[in-house]
Order: structure tokens, then sequence, then C-alpha cells
């Protein structure tokens, strides 16, 4: 199946969305911070990320649009292909100072293909983790 980086800095809420997505057969690697993030992204190859939008540091907004800006000026070589870029789905609750929707929109301009309010159930993660996984495959 997949390869799914998940992006949050609420531990307990990562390992909630590695047990329900290994439970569908992807492999899932989780990270508590958005530099720790971007860093494995540009190590190693995912088909899907889920990112949250309110991390300290380096929020999910950054995140998505270095990345984003990163496979736009990326030009693959023969000795050293470009790792390609993976799907990626914005989560966020949002805050009283910095709404959900707010963040949500900005991650969408910046390149976020989903995304995610929270709190989000089991189904709506599914749907839009398959329904992501198989554009990529087409």
């Amino acid at each position: 199946m997949a390869r799914i980086l998940v992006i949050d800095d609420v531990p307990a809420f990562t390992a909630l969305l590695r047990m329900t997505l290994e439970t569908q057969g992807h492999h899932v690697e989780e990270v508590h911070d958005g530099l720790s993030g971007l860093s494995m992204l540009e190590r190693e190859p995912f088909d899907l990320a889920i990112v949250d939008m309110m991390m300290p540091g380096l929020d999910g907004i950054e995140l998505i649009r270095r990345l984003r800006a990163r496979d736009a000026s990326a030009s693959p070589t023969i000795i050293a292909p470009a790792i390609v870029a993976p799907a990626i789905i914005a989560m966020s609750g949002g805050t009283d100072d910095f709404p959900a929707a707010f963040s949500l929109n900005l991650s969408a301009m910046h390149g976020a293909d989903r995304v995610l309010y929270k709190p989000f159930d089991t189904s709506e993660l599914t749907v839009a983790v398959n329904e992501l996984l198989a554009a990529r495959a087409a």
C-alpha cells in the first residue's frame, strides 16, 4: 500500500492516525514538528503527507509552501532524480485567533490537495486518503 507521513505536534493524535491508517494496510511514519516533517519529506519518498497547520516553529502552511516551491524548482537528473512530491492533506482545528477555515484556505492556496477540519472521523480520513492515492496512481 502507500507510504504516509503524519506531521502533528500532538503525539497522541499522530498515534491515532497511524493506527487507523495501518489497519488499512498503509506504512505510516509520524513526526511531531514541521521542520522534522519537511526534512523527512526531502529525504524519503512518501505517497501522502497529512500535515497539521498549527505547530510551533515551522507551521503547516510554511511546510507546504516550502515543499511545493522545492517541487516547482526541482529538475530531475540522470544521476539523482528528484523525489516525487507527495499528495498533501492539510488539517486544522484552528484557534480563537486563527480560525481553521483561514489556515486551511491558506494551505490550499499553497498546494494542499485536500483539507480536513478537526475533529474529523475515520471515514472522512479514509475517503480523503483513498481519493488522493487513487488520483496519484492514475
